[in-house]
Parts: structure tokens; sequence; C-alpha cells
């Protein structure tokens, strides 16, 4: 009788669930496959994720998954971890069917008669209606808080603590709020308001420096004393994210006279007046195209660890574009650096010097070594863990070893409480190590035609300079690239050429000053022996 495939579909909630509810829902899920003789292939886990949706990042890679046609079955440990939202359990359990796979419940045993259908439609209801139900009960608690004017949650508005669920000022901040609003009223730009405020000392409560975003600041009616509740709603009616829409005006609550009040109302009202008129400028002013660019995504400065975007900068009399951080003028020296430039060694590099026939051998050594390294790290990965396991269950063999002896009471409790937490760490511990093994399973063979001929398909994409096509082929290869003051690391996803999954990559350091000067790969190539290569 052929092996039945299966897979495992795990998920817990944020909100009354917590991470071991994955492991104890795994265990169920393995034990059921070993009492029916099913063969466990894969596992797919979604952490902190709402079951109202499909939205979910494990569950979407499933739902791809299945059109391979690999496994049979899907097993999930009760029905509301598959869905608390009756019509996406019905339609995604209609579109696994259409390739042949079937939803299981390990717990709950439904089976395929009528009744047993019935039933499992009434769990999926059930668990809709306790979701909704839930919801309703938070919302209704936040309501009577917001009309009683009571702190909500979230991060307190700039100028303002919380104590005792009751909006207080924060005077350091109201301070700042109040150069806020009169720097803009005096008709200051955002970005010497934000350098004022910088440069004199004022920070946010946890110590951030101010950035140039002030716009919702400079509109908030709370500085003038009125509490605003339920005035946007975040998801659709489908449980999607959808921009914050603002909601009717009659659902909006609205209290004068609750907030401790910052700024004067004539102060507010002269603000709200000016930005107002700024709006009706800019119905008739063009918008610009927003900057389209070819690395965007992969860039991360590597002394402050933000992004790095697009942007533009001006000199010798004109403008051109450029990738800067995040994090530049604030708390990071990182310069600017050309965006041709840039994109234009990252190509060369490919076209000229990795990917060039003649390199081809050398090429091949350089990925093998970084074949050689990813297969290692994953090794020293599974043996660190099963290190890990051994000395807990040393511990765990110890603590038992001294509950076989006389104890108080107390003193027993307190340690089957350490056994627990042993070997809930031991379980969480193992469950890493399976899909590490997994991954060393399924580990691709190293293969040099494969290599060569991938390296040969890229080439060619390569040789298409169009905007797309570019991208594409960056966003493909490139995995990141870090960038400070000195030097540029282009980190490479070769697994792209092996058509594996699993990350095997390497790394090409070169410094600023050498991209800054495009005659030095003008010619659209450069010697191999020449790179300063690694691989990770």
């Amino acid at each position: 009788m052929p092996a039945i495939n299966a897979v495992a579909y795990a998920r817990f909630s944020s909100d009354r669930q917590q991470e071991s509810s994955i492991t104890v829902q795994l265990a169920d899920i393995r034990k059921f496959c070993a009492s029916h003789q099913i063969h466990l292939i894969r596992e797919y886990v979604d952490e902190a994720q709402t079951g109202t949706n499909a939205n979910r990042k494990s569950f979407q890679q499933m739902v791809q998954d299945v059109k391979e046609r690999e496994f049979q079955l899907i097993i999930v440990h009760r029905m509301d971890r598959w869905a608390r939202n009756v019509d996406d359990g019905r339609y995604y359990k209609k579109y696994f069917k259409k390739y042949g796979a079937k939803i299981v419940s390990a717990i709950e045993g439904f089976n395929e008669t009528p009744e047993g259908e019935f039933y499992e439609l009434m769990s999926m209801g059930i668990a809709e209606l306790y979701s909704k139900k839930l919801a309703r009960e938070c919302a209704a608690g936040k309501v009577a808080n917001a009309l009683e004017g009571k702190a909500h949650g979230g991060t307190p508005l700039l100028g303002y603590a919380v104590r005792n669920k009751r909006y207080v000022i924060d005077e350091r901040e109201a301070e700042a709020v109040k150069v806020i609003f009169q720097m803009a009223l005096e008709g200051y730009g955002y970005g010497q308001i934000r350098d004022y405020l910088n440069k004199h000392g004022y920070r946010h409560s946890d110590g951030r420096l101010f950035s140039a975003h002030f716009y919702d600041i400079l509109r908030n009616r709370k500085y003038i004393g009125e509490y605003v509740y339920n005035r946007t709603v975040s998801k659709d009616e489908n449980g999607y994210r959808n921009n914050h829409k603002n909601r009717a005006e009659q659902d909006i609550i609205r209290l004068q006279g609750v907030m401790p009040q910052i700024i004067d109302t004539e102060t507010f009202e002269r603000v709200q007046a000016m930005l107002d008129s700024r709006k009706a400028t800019s119905l008739y002013t063009p918008k610009r195209k927003a900057r389209k660019m070819l690395l965007s995504g992969l860039l991360l400065c590597a002394e402050c660890g933000r992004a790095i975007c697009g942007s533009t900068a001006s000199g010798d009399g004109f403008r051109y574009s450029v990738y800067r951080c995040g994090a530049k003028g604030l708390t990071c020296s990182t310069r600017t650096i050309n965006s041709r430039y840039l994109d234009e060694y990252v190509h060369t590099l490919l076209t000229g010097c990795l990917f060039k026939p003649e390199n081809a051998n050398q090429f091949e050594e350089f990925v093998r070594a970084c074949y050689i390294r990813a297969y290692s790290a994953l090794r020293e990965k599974w043996n660190a863990l099963n290190g890990v396991a051994k000395i807990t269950e040393e511990k765990i063999a110890d603590l038992e070893n001294e509950l076989c002896g006389e104890q108080t009471k107390p003193l027993q409790q307190l340690v089957e409480e350490q056994i627990d937490a042993l070997q809930a760490n031991l379980h969480r511990t193992q469950y890493e190590q399976d899909l590490v093994a997994k991954e060393i399973e399924a580990f691709p063979d190293y293969k040099p035609l494969r290599i060569r001929k991938n390296v040969k398909k890229y080439a060619e994409r390569l040789s298409d300079r169009s905007f797309d096509n570019l991208q594409r082929c960056f966003q493909e290869l490139v995995r990141i690239i870090k960038i400070d003051n000195e030097r540029v690391a282009i980190t490479f996803s070769f697994n792209v050429l092996m058509d594996s999954y699993t990350p095997i990559t390497g790394t090409v350091t070169e410094t600023r000053d050498y991209i800054a000067r495009p005659e030095n790969f003008s010619k659209q190539t450069f010697a191999f022996s020449k790179l300063r290569i690694s691989a990770e």
C-alpha cells in the first residue's frame, strides 16, 4: 500500500495563546500520524496570526505548495487552527481538494459522512462566533473607557503620559510640542523644526531624536483638550488592512475638555488655517513622479542598521539620484552614494566578472566554497541544538532523581515546575532541531552543469537593460548590500543558480572610492582575481 504523505499546519493567535501551544499542536499531530501510518513530510507554522482571515504567511505558502501534489492530507490540531472564518474555511477546503489534498483534524476526528461534515461546519462556525464575540466585547470595553476619557492603549501622543489610565502632561515633551506649533506658525519648515529641537536637547520620552514628521502633530485636536476615539477603522469587512479610513462622524467619540490642554485654541486654529491654505495650493501643483530605484529594498546601513532608500541630492548646479540612510542627519553619519554608480557597478560585477564565460571555473570554485560553508553552517547549527538538547535532558534527569528523595511539599513543587520549564525548552529545541534536519535533508546536490546553465540564463537576461528586467534580476541575485563610509559589501544569493530554497550566499566587498569612479569599470569588465570575496 503506497504511503500517505501529509503536512502539518499549526497556528496560534496573539490574544490568549503562547508559542508553547505550537509545540503541543505539533506533538499531537505527530502522534496522530504515527498511529495512522501517515508520512509527515512538512510542517507549516504561523505564529501570532489571527485565524479570521487567510492572509497568513505559512498558510499562503501551503496554498502554493499544494499545486506540486506532494501531499494528500493537511493535518491540523483542531479546525479552529485552520480558520475562524467559515467562508475562508470552506473555500480553502474546496481549493485544496482540487489538488487532491484533504483537511483532517487530529483531535476532533470528523468523518466524511454528511453528519461529520455538518459537525465540522458547526466547529468552524462556533470558532468564528467566539472570535467575533471576543472582538465585540473588547471593542465595547474600549468604548466604555473612551466615554470616561481613559487611555485606551498604545504609545501616548507626544506631550502626554498615562497615569492610572488617565492622560497627564509630560512637561518636557509638552515644551517640544509648543515649540513645534510656534515655529510652524512662524513659517519654519519641518526640517528646520527638527534640527532646532534636536540641537536644543529636546527628545521623546524614550530618548529618541525628532524626525521631520510633524503634520499629524499639528493636526491633532487632543492638544486643545478634545478627546477623540474611534476615528478610523484599520480593517475592512474581510479583516484586511485598508490604510485607516475614517469612520462616519456619528460613530466617532469626541469629548471636549477631557484631555489636558497644551496648545491654546487660537494658536491651534491659526496653524490649521495655514495648513489648509497650503493644501489648497497643492491641489494645483503637479505631483512629482515617484523615484524608481534599481536596488530598492536591498540596501542596509552597516553603521546604524537602518534601511538605505532612494533620494536626491544637488551639486554643481544640478540634482541627481542617490541612496541615503534613513537615519542620516539624526544618529547616522553614513554618506549618500550615487545610485547610478552603484547600479552600474553591480551590473558590471555580474556581467563583466562573475558571469563572464572566461571566469567560469573561478566563479564555480567561489560558489562551491559558499555551498560548503552553507552546508557546514547547517551541520554546526544542528550539532549546537543537539548539544543543548542533551544538556537539558541531563538537567531533567538530575531533577527527577531529586524527586525520588524525601522533600518538603513546597520544594517538591518547585522542582516539578523546573522540570516542566526544562521540558518545554527541550521540546522547542527538538522542534528547531527537526527543522534544521529537514533543511539538511533538502540541501541540493552540487551540480556544476546546472550552475553554468543558470548563469547563462541570467547573463542573457542582464543584457536587457530595461528597468523592470534589471530590477527583477537584482532582486533574485542580490540578498543584501551593506554600506558604510569606507566600503560596500554585496551579498549574492547563489541558491537561485542551484534551484534551491536553502540560502547559499557569498559576498564581494569593494571600497566606496572605487565605485565612485566609474572609469574603474567603464570597460564593462574587470579581473576576477582582484575581487575581495568571502563565502558566507
